[in-house]
């Protein structure tokens, strides 16, 4: 394996045809599944490294992680007309993405009556949701493709939702065919589309808005204390999140998983809303490892 697509993969990037692309980790530290701002390269034995979103000096940053020996070299920023030809292949394949996230979310039916409904009230223990107020953010679909595996299988759907509202990409959960759990596959969970900056909206914009990793989590949260909960996905979904301005969110309650990641993510975001005004509150479960669906469900 060459050491541009060691790097490539370890940023969690794409490889093709002898060059990467990967978010960059100076200005894409959330490192979602649609950015792609570093390219990677190599040229007469020298590592090339180019960051197209702002430029960034990313050989220091790999070279502490341990990921570049000394031999690499920043590329010289690309030709306009290649650079624009770039740019609008990203933007068609971005169109193409979002439209089969679309088409996916509108072919799902309410979960009300599925096993989706099985899934979240008897296994998650989250009891009494109200589905069909729910349609426009939480569908089920019977068969999705699981690329890792190549199988077809029962999948929750959710719609993420940018700053502005308006749809990004989908969240899949893949479930056993009874709802028992979640299907025996890697990831069991996965995010289609374009994502940075969104969440997945239970309820709706007010001035008080929860936030939660998980969508088990956000639920759980929601049913308990009838708050509005948005579903960041992930630690660095809640990072990257980016909220609306006031008066949406004038207050922020974080509920953190209670582990080293969530709870730093948490801190991490705390302080950046509060630089933007707004006042924040982080709680989270009392036993180290729990999330509040946990803490639902009276986890011993």
């Amino acid at each position: 394996m060459s050491e541009a697509q060691t790097i490539t993969l370890a940023l969690h990037g794409d490889f093709r045809n002898g060059s990467g692309l990967a978010p960059c980790p100076i200005c894409q530290p959330e490192a979602q599944r649609d950015q792609r701002a570093l390219s990677i390269s190599e040229s007469g034995g020298r590592l090339l490294l180019y960051c197209h979103k702002g430029g960034c000096k990313v050989f220091p940053e790999l070279q502490a992680r341990g990921l570049i020996d000394g031999h690499g070299q920043h590329a010289s920023p690309p030709d306009p007309a290649e650079a624009e030809q770039r740019r609008q292949r990203d933007q068609q394949k971005q169109a193409q993405r979002l439209a089969h996230c679309h088409e996916i979310f509108n072919q799902a039916r309410t979960c009300e009556g599925t096993i989706a409904q099985t899934y979240l009230e008897d296994v998650r223990g989250i009891e009494g949701l109200r589905f069909h107020k729910m349609k426009n953010t939480l569908r089920f679909a019977p068969e999705v493709m699981h690329s890792p595996s190549g199988q077809k299988l029962p999948a929750i759907i959710a719609r993420i939702r940018g700053v502005d509202g308006r749809p990004l990409g989908i969240h899949r959960t893949y479930l056993c065919p009874d709802g028992s759990g979640k299907a025996d596959v890697t990831p069991a969970k996965m995010m289609l589309g374009p994502s940075s900056g969104g969440a997945v909206r239970f309820g709706p914009d007010g001035p008080v808005i929860a936030l939660a990793e998980g969508i088990e989590t956000a639920l759980s949260v929601a049913r308990a204390s009838r708050l509005t909960v948005w579903a960041t996905l992930s630690t660095s979904g809640l990072k990257g999140l980016i909220l609306p301005p006031p008066p949406v969110g004038e207050v922020v309650i974080i509920c953190a998983d209670n582990d080293e990641a969530g709870l730093s993510a948490a801190k991490d975001k705390a302080a950046r809303l509060e630089a933007e005004g707004r006042a924040v509150s982080i709680i989270h479960p009392p036993k180290a490892g729990d999330d509040f669906n946990d803490v639902l469900r009276g986890k011993k």
